[in-house]
């Protein structure tokens, strides 16, 4: 039976034709086809899960879940999600409880939810920035991993760079940062946002005509969603940074630089002339990411810049609503040929887990090509895995159309980094959180460009 199942896997790979002959060699040599006993599992897998409630991709996991048993029938799976094991769906907090199973020697999940956010927040925990080559499976040793990932993530050393100099696990998720726009209140103040090549000063002005309706209307409409665990106000100030230094490859070497300063010192004097206009929703310090993602669906603001991922949460909360949400280009100080985004890993495998074995055998199952398929079908996003068709030929809604136009735009230079190091250079990757409270005391007029200037500078080493 089982080898009836993967023949019929591989004829599905055909006809999607998103795999090749050495591909489909890989995909039966990572499935371990020889039947178990009747006796039932005798493995298990603990599986910290990922995208509760986030529509398609949340299904995507579930779909997964039932294939992986069912192709693995000597494997039990232990399938939970962060708000099952710690009570909400914070990477901060996750990052903690990793730290903590790690501090101690209690590894209850061999499987953890892992992206260059949470390995982040899991490095300044530990004070330790190359904590994943000690205590993660570095898939790059795994047998017919690497044939599993397209070519630049492989041959790019930036990817291994947001985790610590190794690969944790396939690259499933590519993203793009943007601003999306609540077209209703828009449309309600009368602003007429540009969907791309929108500059700095173009946003200046928009910031500014939601100041002055609140002031002619007495209303309350914020220009900018924000929050006090997920600083999302740090990527309009790192697209604003890397734009002013006009070199897609300097912008991402974790190198500092008198440019780099300046550009620093630029980006902070723009961010302090946001501030004059009261950007922020007035709940942001209050604001949980995950629990207040929801208010722009509501029109308590006009932006919110955060990833394309945003629409499989939104459309997980309100379809309807979900549809005056406007996808728009983040903002530059001069034009240039790269854009804020890339490729993440969404697992890793702790190495003293008591199911390592078992562990690796489940990311190598998300790493294949049907998988890569459904992920882009069901998320409207690109992927880092091989044997994906592409949509950009048949976007047929906003958002699709908004990647398919980025893609063009952009291609492959794309970049991210979740840590200060593309600043400062590499030995003060933890000063992000420093740099976070700055941009946020800007917005809320708490201090001067110069002033935050001097207090990060003082901190380099």
């Amino acid at each position: 039976m089982k080898r009836e199942l993967i023949f019929f896997l591989l004829i599905l790979l055909l006809l999607s034709g998103g795999c090749v002959s050495e591909e489909k060699l890989i995909i039966e040599k990572r499935m371990d086809i020889n039947t178990t006993s009747a006796q039932g599992p005798d493995k298990e897998v603990n599986w910290m899960g990922h995208w509760l409630t986030e529509y398609g991709r949340e299904t995507l996991v579930q779909e997964v879940a039932q294939d992986f048993e069912l192709m693995n029938p000597d494997i039990d799976l232990n399938l939970e999600y962060p708000q099952q094991i710690i009570g909400l769906r914070s990477k901060e907090a996750l990052a903690k409880y990793i730290a903590r199973m790690i501090t101690s020697g209690d590894i209850d999940w061999d499987v953890v939810w892992m992206d260059d956010v949470i390995y982040q927040y899991t490095a300044e925990e530990l004070g330790d920035p190359g904590w994943g080559e000690k205590y993660l499976v570095n898939f790059e040793n795994v047998e017919g991993f690497n044939e599993t990932q397209k070519c630049f993530i492989i041959d790019d050393p930036v990817y291994r760079q947001q985790t610590g100099g190794i690969i944790v696990g396939p690259y499933i998720e590519g993203y793009y940062y943007l601003i999306y726009c609540n077209n209703d209140v828009a449309e309600k103040m009368g602003i007429e946002v540009k969907q791309y090549n929108m500059t700095f000063d173009d946003l200046l002005g928009y910031v500014r005509a939601v100041n002055e309706y609140n002031q002619e209307h007495n209303t309350n409409i914020a220009a900018f969603y924000e929050c006090n665990n997920y600083i999302t106000m740090e990527l309009l100030f790192q697209n604003l940074f890397k734009s002013e230094l006009g070199d897609f490859n300097k912008s991402k070497e974790e190198t500092g630089s008198t440019a780099k300063n300046a550009a620093l010192l630029k980006t902070f004097q723009g961010f302090e002339e946001l501030g004059k206009y009261d950007p922020l929703i007035d709940s942001h310090k209050n604001n949980t990411w995950y629990q207040t993602r929801h208010l722009v669906l509501d029109d308590e603001c006009l932006f919110y810049i955060h990833g394309i991922w945003m629409y499989s949460h939104w459309m997980g909360i309100d379809e309807k609503k979900t549809t005056k949400m406007i996808p728009v280009e983040l903002p530059v100080f001069q034009e240039v040929d790269y854009y804020l985004g890339g490729y993440i890993p969404t697992w890793a495998v702790m190495k003293d887990a008591p199911n390592m074995e078992e562990g690796i055998r489940l990311i190598m199952f998300w790493s294949t090509p049907l998988v890569a398929e459904k992920w882009v079908r069901y998320a409207k996003a690109p992927t880092g895995m091989v044997g994906h068709v592409s949509t950009s030929d048949s976007a047929d809604d906003v958002f699709e159309q908004f990647q398919a136009e980025i893609t063009e735009k952009y291609g492959g230079n794309v970049h991210y980094s979740a840590n200060a190091g593309y600043i400062f250079g590499e030995e003060n990757r933890l000063l992000q959180s420093n740099l976070n409270e700055l941009l946020v005391r800007l917005l809320d007029g708490e201090i001067t460009a110069e002033k935050a200037y001097n207090e990060i500078i003082g901190l380099v080493e």
